[in-house]
């Protein structure tokens, strides 16, 4: 007994697959000789199949990267060859192109197009490139601080040698001007060089071994986290120390920089010499984005409540130019810097920013230009048991 078998219509030439495509991800087209799209599996940024069905493909591409296609569709033609490039479009978004000829006959008919988006992997690429390149700042950080320290520690010697020196010399040099009058030393008279050689060498001690402490500093791009030696540190104290070695700064920008401290002593466990450095970049970024005298500066500290943890507030707010919404996230990346290249190497943020990621804090940026910019560190408090 025969069984009736119901009929299909053939199926059409190349219907399958192309139904296929138009599941896929990518964008993919056909396109003959003359560049003519032939077809278009779903739109492309504002491009759309209906649209660019018989028009040269050419016009998918941003004008600078027209010869670049144009350069590939004849190689696909001409010699069989497969092709590949990227590039961003208007809207950011990035696309790979890859041309894949297909022959009839033995000569190439058509050519396939298969444009994918990779706007994530070109971003994943960007931040690994990023890492390494920090990667590669914290090795000459550490050989920098190195070279730097030999010289500095031999300032310091010789400078606290020079004030032992002086003030063995001191009564012998008292006796003589008694006996003989004034007289010069280094171009100075002894009346005034008695009181300004000890501060003279005491601010070649002081500004040493804050060089020293850059050093320190610029060793924690290379130096691991379980490495800082951490104690129990009053944030007061580095706050005001910071006020106190910036005071000709001060006065120099300001009549107003008031530092508004809470009652409440601030308690954190972290290094007091990485706190004071932070404060003393903050502080100084804070004076010297002031227009005039009048623009005020706030270092104000208080006690705050997060999720049941207490923590440290620490707040510099300026009235000063302000930071550009561009460059607000990146100001702590290292080498970035809106300062002439004798104003700032780009560092100071990008230190500042570690050494309180290391403290297990966080520092926030909110600025406007014109009106001014507020940096806020929040630190974990000390629990007293």
């Amino acid at each position: 007994m025969k069984r009736n078998r119901k009929k299909t219509a053939p199926m059409p030439r190349h219907g399958f697959p192309k139904r296929i495509f138009k599941y896929s991800p990518d964008v993919v087209l056909t396109v003959d000789s003359k560049r003519r799209i032939l077809f278009m599996s779903r739109a492309m940024d504002t491009f759309k199949p209906a649209e660019m069905i018989g028009c040269d493909a050419i016009q998918l591409f941003p004008v600078r990267v027209r010869p670049w296609f144009r350069q590939s569709i004849q190689a696909a033609f001409l010699n069989n060859e497969s092709g590949r490039f990227q590039y961003p479009s208007e809207t950011s978004v990035w696309w790979e192109i890859r041309l894949v000829p297909y022959q009839r006959d033995g000569k190439v008919a058509e050519v396939m197009i298969v444009a994918t988006e990779v706007t994530a992997s070109r971003i994943l690429q960007a931040q690994a490139i990023r890492h390494a390149r920090l990667a590669t700042i914290g090795v000459l950080a550490a050989s920098i601080a190195h070279e730097i320290n030999n010289p500095n520690n031999a300032i310091l010697f010789n400078a606290s040698l020079v004030a032992r020196a002086w003030k063995d010399a001191v009564p012998i040099l008292e006796e003589y001007f008694h006996a003989n009058g004034d007289f010069s030393l280094g171009g100075l008279s002894f009346a005034e060089a008695r009181t300004a050689q000890p501060a003279m060498l005491e601010e070649i001690n002081h500004n040493t071994l804050r060089v020293k402490t850059i050093v320190e500093n610029l060793k924690h791009l290379a130096r691991r986290d379980q490495e800082i030696p951490f104690e129990t540190v009053n944030l007061h104290e580095p706050l005001q120390a910071a006020i106190m070695i910036l005071n000709y700064k001060i006065r120099k920008h300001t009549d107003y920089c008031e530092f508004l401290p809470t009652k409440t002593p601030l308690t954190v466990k972290g290094n007091s010499r990485q706190l004071e450095q932070v404060f003393i970049n903050l502080i100084l970024n804070a004076l010297q984005s002031l227009s005039d005298r009048n623009a005020h500066v706030w270092i104000r500290t208080a006690l705050e409540t997060d999720n049941n943890e207490e923590m440290a507030l620490i707040t510099i707010e300026d009235q000063g130019c302000g930071i550009s919404p561009e460059h607000l996230s990146q100001v702590t990346e290292p080498f970035f810097t809106t300062k002439s290249a004798t104003d700032g190497t780009g560092l100071g943020l990008s230190i500042s920013h570690l050494i309180i990621r290391n403290h297990f804090g966080a520092m926030r940026f909110v600025s406007e230009l014109g009106r001014g910019t507020t940096v806020s560190i929040r630190l974990p408090v000390l629990k007293v048991e």
